[in-house]
């Protein structure tokens, strides 16, 4: 007899959704579906199962109960075996379709999207990219939430139950406005340029390493300005503000505000940063995600060889 089970794909979809939300307005927003019927599925779900799934608080959203944290967590293996037979399948035709959302760390996010999202929609027609951008927590975040399958940021600390890929890595560079003192140099020690005002970038974990270059050379950084904007950067320091110590380099001289900033390489031992594209350790990459690093190695071999 063929084998019959007390729950639906559907519903599971439907559960998982509101996992990932703990809101069934916004799930059944994101699911383009009535919120009735997400209410429904998930009673016909709490009732087939024998056991609440989540704990509605009034006004709070929801929470997951023991038995939905293990169903939650059952039901993504579930999707990784049928996306793996769905994609086999697709894969026997040599094609690669369907959609993936990448999350990006937001300074990286300019410098590296829209060659990527081109690239993609050149070699896999078929493939829908959708992008989230954030500092290194929240794009984490998003991966850790369900909510972006990829992860493309700095590897800048170590994050349990997240597998990472070092895809490439840029070195720190000084940047000054173009009547500086030092704008003719070529290479400078930080020593040089130690009694500056200097402007941070200032995003979480990234300016911890900003600093952290300084200080390995013995510098107190006389720290002036700070903005969590790169371009804001740029022209603080294109006005005359300061110095910077950046990472990305832009094909361009000129800022916001038309003025310019000048590039110097650092002759102190400096660390680099590397690029990491980070997925679940608990899931395996699908060929979306491996078509999307593949293009993402290619494109930093280009800007960071």
């Amino acid at each position: 007899m063929p084998q019959r089970f007390p729950l639906t794909l559907t519903q599971l979809v439907y559960f998982a959704e509101c996992a990932k939300t703990l809101n069934m307005t916004a799930a059944s927003q994101e699911l383009h579906v009535a919120q009735s019927a997400v209410s429904t599925a998930i009673t016909q779900l709490e009732r087939a199962l024998g056991a609440p799934l989540f704990i509605r608080q009034r006004s709070k959203g929801l929470a997951l109960t023991p038995a939905g944290e293990t169903l939650l967590q059952r039901s993504r293996h579930l999707f990784d075996h049928l996306n793996d037979t769905i994609e086999t399948i697709c894969a026997e035709q040599n094609e690669i379709r369907g959609s993936v959302t990448v999350s990006c760390f937001n300074t990286l996010a300019p410098f590296l999207l829209p060659e990527l999202i081109s690239t993609l929609q050149q070699r896999h027609p078929e493939l829908e990219v959708e992008v989230l951008e954030g500092d290194h927590q929240e794009s984490l975040a998003a991966l850790r939430g369900g909510r972006a399958e990829l992860a493309i940021s700095y590897n800048l600390t170590d994050v349990d139950g997240v597998d990472r890929e070092i895809v490439g890595e840029f070195c720190p560079h000084v940047i000054v406005h173009t009547g500086h003192r030092l704008a003719s140099r070529k290479r400078i020690a930080l020593a040089d340029i130690a009694e500056d005002p200097f402007v941070l970038l200032d995003l979480p974990s990234s300016s911890a390493y900003f600093q952290g270059i300084l200080l390995q050379a013995g510098i107190i950084p006389k720290t002036k300005y700070r903005s969590s904007s790169y371009e804001t950067v740029r022209s603080m320091v294109a006005a005359g503000l300061g110095y910077s110590i950046l990472n990305q380099r832009p094909r361009i001289e000129q800022t916001y505000t038309g003025a310019r900033t000048v590039t110097i390489e650092i002759s102190d031992p400096v660390p680099s940063l590397s690029i990491a594209v980070c997925s679940l350790a608990q899931s395996r990459r699908s060929a979306r995600a491996r078509a999307v690093e593949a293009v993402i190695r290619e494109l930093l071999s280009e800007h960071c060889p």
